[in-house]
């Protein structure tokens, strides 16, 4: 197998198991520690650790042009800062695995703004997926209550966070960014890192003491999202570079699955119509990434 084969198998795996394992981290990280202090130290070590592996590469001899810069800046400020960030927030009040869930429609976010910005067109398969899709996350965010009751300012926070998330996504492709992955990502940690310490600030949030009142385990998953999360950033951009949007986003088939697991094993609890919502979801996501290629095949046998 070629070596660039073998990074793109190898980013794959990392967005798919490390980003599943986050959402739980995160919910233990929120526990003790405020949200703004979580994406500002996270990201702000996450660009340290990137912009020192990029200088000994060679990747920072020459600094970035402004457009590279603006670029990744603007991916940060989406797919982190929002994104990560909102995320970040909900998890307060939400399950990690209702997290996920929210986010396992990415493709179809993804989708939604590639046609919004570039008219990409969505077969009818894909679109069927997409209907079924919504259907079972709607299905597995109902807590037995009203739809008022369910949809509650912190999952509206999660829903607003995944949709700049696909945004970013989306619009990674064709914002101008430095050709070295390292640099770009660090960039977009660095702009996110420090408007989430900001808005901490600003916020009448102390950063030391925070630190010194968080416990051992909120500590253990700060440091686990700011190592390993750096890293599975890393891969992620550099599969938009050069994999297909659409396709990178079926990671979010893998994430659902990895959080519930984690989530379920430190006793949260699922909704009454997890056990059906959930595999529409999956079914949905399924029609929206292979549909295409499966009717193909079954066309292609009559």
């Amino acid at each position: 197998m070629k070596k660039a084969s073998v990074l793109v198998v190898v980013s794959y795996a990392l967005v798919y198991l490390v980003w599943g394992s986050t959402y739980f981290f995160i919910k233990e990280a929120v526990e003790t520690i405020p949200p703004t202090v979580i994406v500002a130290l996270r990201f702000l070590i996450g660009s340290i650790i990137l912009a020192v592996i990029a200088r000994a590469r060679g990747g920072l001899r020459s600094i970035p042009k402004p457009k590279e810069i603006a670029g990744s800046a603007l991916i940060g400020v989406l797919l982190l800062l929002l994104g990560n960030g909102l995320i970040t927030l909900a998890e307060q009040t939400i399950p990690s695995w209702t997290a996920s869930v929210v986010i396992a429609c990415m493709p179809i976010y993804v989708a939604f703004f590639n046609f919004f910005l570039y008219r990409t067109r969505v077969s009818p398969i894909r679109l069927i997926g997409a209907i079924t899709g919504v259907l079972g996350v709607t299905l597995v965010l109902l807590n037995g209550g009203s739809a008022g009751e369910a949809l509650g300012p912190a999952l509206l926070l999660a829903i607003v966070g995944a949709l700049a998330w696909g945004l970013g996504t989306s619009m990674a492709k064709s914002l101008p960014k430095p050709p070295d992955v390292l640099v770009s990502t660090s960039i977009q940690m660095l702009v996110a890192g420090i408007v989430a310490l900001i808005l901490g600030v600003m916020s009448g949030v102390n950063v030391m003491e925070s630190l010194a009142e968080a416990s051992p385990w909120s500590l253990f998953s700060l440091a686990y999202l700011a190592l390993l999360g750096s890293l599975t950033l890393v891969a992620y951009n550099h599969l938009l570079v050069v994999e297909p949007s659409f396709r990178v986003s079926s990671y979010s088939l893998v994430n659902p699955l990895i959080a519930v697991v984690l989530g379920l094993a430190a006793g949260e609890k699922t909704s009454p119509y997890f056990a059906v919502g959930t595999p529409l979801v999956l079914a949905g996501l399924v029609a929206i990434l292979y549909g295409d290629a499966i009717m193909g095949k079954l066309k292609g046998r009559r």
